[in-house]
């Protein structure tokens, strides 16, 4: 074997030594992508669990949100105030969700979990109200498109209730 062939031997050796690095790295990332996206599901989660805890987390607390969601009783205009802060949370923790989601950041059962219990949410009529009045500015047009779908849907079922009843 002369000297240029041996060279030539080398270079493939190089060359297959290199695919072999990229695969690993592929990989690798890969992995990385894998703890990424379960770490940031995870953290979503420990959010919407701790803000949801301390929506109820005394009973006065309780009877306010039962007051406001289900329209059992009037509201102060302190209370209003507060509320429209814990629906700008609460959905506040959904878009954050939904933009993950989106961006394959999430993974799909937890966060299908989070949208159900942004549609619960928008049960309620005051919930409805803030969504339109001021929930709608300065979201991302699709997340302003999946609540508006939600909401219509919602009152398309109330409707046919109402209807039939």
């Amino acid at each position: 074997m002369t000297l240029e062939e041996i060279s030539y031997v080398g270079q493939a050796v190089a060359a297959i030594a290199v695919l072999v690095s990229l695969a690993a790295v592929y990989g690798q990332l890969q992995q990385n992508n894998k703890i990424a996206r379960a770490d940031l599901t995870h953290s979503i989660w420990l959010s919407a669990g701790a803000m949801n805890l301390s929506l109820y987390d005394t009973p006065e607390k309780a009877e306010l949100m039962h007051r406001a969601l289900y329209s059992t009783g009037p509201l102060t205009e302190i209370e209003k105030l507060q509320m429209r802060s814990v629906i700008g949370v609460a959905l506040g923790v959904h878009e954050a969700a939904f933009n993950a989601h989106k961006r394959g950041l999430m993974e799909d059962g937890a966060y299908s979990t989070l949208e159900q219990a942004a549609r619960l949410y928008l049960l309620s009529p005051f919930v409805q109200q803030w969504w339109a009045e001021a929930g709608r500015r300065g979201h991302d047009p699709a997340y302003v498109a999946l609540m508006d779908e939600m909401v219509a849907k919602i009152n398309a079922k109330r409707k046919t209730r109402a209807d039939g009843a």
